[in-house]
């Protein structure tokens, strides 16, 4: 199968970020909303260097009153009400039920990685710009065609004719 280079990068950066936005779009799906209550803004550290803010949030599921950390820097004040998310069988798997909180580090991470397809995309020795790519069942798995030999023609009737034609007595 012969694809062209943006459709070939364009499907393997769906198939690179789908495995994230599918996981959580499920996760999603089977979250419960519930509110909770912001408790206070906490710092810590990631690694031995980098701060990290975050806050701690409660809310009640069931019988219990879970307690987790979410993003940091929400602007809530202790005792606010919050908007949270969490699954029905783990509800210890909790989130701040906001795009950030929801979406944030799928974004992070599907992206980092389309960045650097969109980088191989854009450099010109990787795969030369007008070329095709060559998807195989067997190996090589893919072959690169420049532009020029993309381009096959069919000959023509002359030159078929002229190299069927018998040589001359004269030689």
């Amino acid at each position: 199968m012969y694809l062209r280079k943006s459709l070939f990068f364009a499907l393997v950066a769906i198939a690179i970020a789908a495995p994230f936005w599918t996981v959580r779009s499920l996760w999603v799906i089977r979250s419960v909303k519930a509110t909770g209550v912001f408790g206070f803004a906490g710092n810590g550290y990631a690694g031995d260097q980098v701060r990290q803010d975050y806050s701690v949030i409660s809310f009640v599921a069931g019988n219990k009153e879970i307690w987790f950390n979410g993003l940091g820097n929400l602007g809530y004040k202790p005792g606010q009400c919050v908007p949270v998310r969490y699954q029905p069988d783990d509800p210890y798997d909790a989130r701040v039920d906001i795009f950030a909180g929801i979406w944030g580090d799928v974004l992070v991470y599907s992206g980092i990685l389309v960045f650097l397809l969109l980088i191989l995309f854009l450099h010109s020795r990787v795969v030369p710009w007008g070329s095709r790519v060559r998807v195989m069942i067997r190996r090589p798995f893919l072959q690169i065609i420049p532009a020029k030999a993309s381009i096959v023609s069919k000959p023509s009737v002359l030159s078929k004719a002229s190299s069927t034609s018998k040589p001359s007595a004269n030689g």
